[in-house]
């Protein structure tokens, strides 16, 4: 049985990722309209989010992720591993 971690979106129902899941694929997995125009390989932040709870649960920031991040808070889902419970906002960029 696989650790499953609780991950709240703000405006959706909560659910759950499995320990080590990239947040972008438990947000597609639960139905979430979250875009990923790149694919899920940071080259652009459609899949950008706001992390109000929890980022010392989230893997740590990568340097590709920089060029796309407005505020200490954001993330990139695509790039971000689960290993606790999280609260985030969508916050997709342009």
């Amino acid at each position: 049985m696989s650790l499953r971690h609780a991950v709240t979106v703000a405006g959706y129902e909560p659910f759950e990722a499995a320990e080590g899941q990239r947040l972008l694929e438990a947000c597609e997995d639960a139905g979430l309209p979250i875009d990923a125009a790149c694919g899920g390989f940071a080259c652009c932040n459609t899949c950008r989010v706001e992390v109000e709870q929890g980022a010392d649960h989230l893997s740590d920031r990568l340097p590709e992720e920089e060029p796309f991040l407005d505020a200490v808070a954001q993330r990139l889902s695509c790039q971000a591993t689960v290993h606790g419970p999280v609260v985030v906002r969508l916050a997709p960029g342009e």
